[in-house]
């Protein structure tokens, strides 16, 4: 089946027929190399213990329709026995899809999600009769920055803001009844888009089914149900095997996926464990796109997270920088 959208690349509007290819969120276009400041060896990362991920982990729920967001995690809290649990975003209760959660200190990381773009699968209903060319042309103005007022029951202040939409594409298209695939920076509000679209289609319409498809690095074929998570961490209490944890929790590293970052020795590692800074005689390696001011993951050479924090030069500064601060710890994590 061939597909149809209007995607933004940098600020040119192009047609896109719907081969797949195109369909990213900015962070999967970004070419990302590794630069060695000094010779080290950056290894993967070893394969976390049951323990280890129940301590400080995420568990990427396939949210079914019916519970609030709040209600998923406190389920998981009641599954795992674990006292600290948080969620990313919020979904309404009808809608389902990809619900980042963290389990101890993987709680952690998630404003990393809550601020990554989204993607979500939905139907809007529109209450008259329109004709598929101007469906398309209601994607195509309501792509590329845009600007929303939030709906009256949200989480925010209720004052305009702009948000992006990267693509609108039309996957089915029968009656009043238009089913589309959306990618949009964090913070847009599906439900207003729909209704935005209706008004300026001129004939009213609103959301009747969304699915979230993608949270930042986090897709739904990587999901798990609650009922895969309440087995699983049963199995493993009649057998103590890491196996059943490693199915249903993630090392929070993999929150970290879709930042630059950056690579330091062991001495630096114990000073950031009491809150200090990164500095640019600690650094042995980082990636190309490392930008100033911006969120980077700081990273041991066993590919461990450490911490999170603001970039204090970009990759270009960074491979002349002798001396001076390199990141800014923002959330230490060991």
């Amino acid at each position: 089946m061939i597909y149809f959208c209007w995607v933004t690349i940098g600020k040119a509007l192009i047609w896109n027929f719907g081969f797949g290819f195109m369909n990213k969120l900015p962070f999967e276009l970004v070419e990302r190399k590794l630069i060695f400041k000094q010779k080290a060896k950056i290894k993967k990362l070893k394969a976390k213990t049951a323990a280890e991920l129940l301590n400080a982990g995420l568990i990427i729920i396939d949210k079914p329709s019916g519970p609030k967001s709040i209600q998923v995690g406190n389920r998981i809290r009641s599954l795992l026995e674990q006292p600290k649990v948080g969620h990313a975003g919020t979904l309404d209760p009808m809608v389902t899809g990809v619900l980042p959660i963290g389990v101890g200190k993987g709680v952690k990381v998630l404003s990393l999600m809550s601020k990554a773009g989204k993607v979500y699968e939905g139907r809007m209903h529109i209450h008259k009769a329109v004709t598929k060319a101007q469906v398309l042309d209601a994607f195509a103005k309501f792509t590329g920055k845009i600007e929303q007022l939030p709906p009256r029951i949200s989480a925010v202040a209720r004052k305009l803001r702009t948000r992006e939409i990267y693509w609108l594409t039309l996957k089915k298209f029968k009656g009043k009844d238009v089913e589309f695939e959306v990618g949009c920076e964090a913070g847009t509000y599906i439900r207003k888009l729909c209704h935005d679209m209706g008004e300026y289609l001129k004939t009213g319409g609103h959301m009747a089914e969304l699915r979230r498809l993608q949270a930042g690095p986090f897709k739904i074929k990587g999901s798990v149900t609650l009922e895969q998570v309440q087995k699983n961490y049963s199995k493993y209490l009649q057998t103590k095997k890491d196996a059943y944890i490693r199915k249903i929790i993630l090392p929070l590293e993999r929150g970290a996926e879709h930042l630059p970052k950056v690579y330091v020795d062991v001495g630096v590692a114990e000073r950031i464990k009491h809150g200090s800074p990164v500095f640019t005689p600690g650094v042995l390696a980082y990636t190309s796109d490392l930008h100033k001011d911006k969120e980077v993951a700081v990273f041991d050479t066993n590919s461990n997270l450490l911490a999170i924090g603001i970039a204090q030069l970009d990759a270009r500064e960074m491979e002349k920088a002798q001396k001076g601060m390199a990141v800014k710890t923002d959330v230490v994590l060991i």
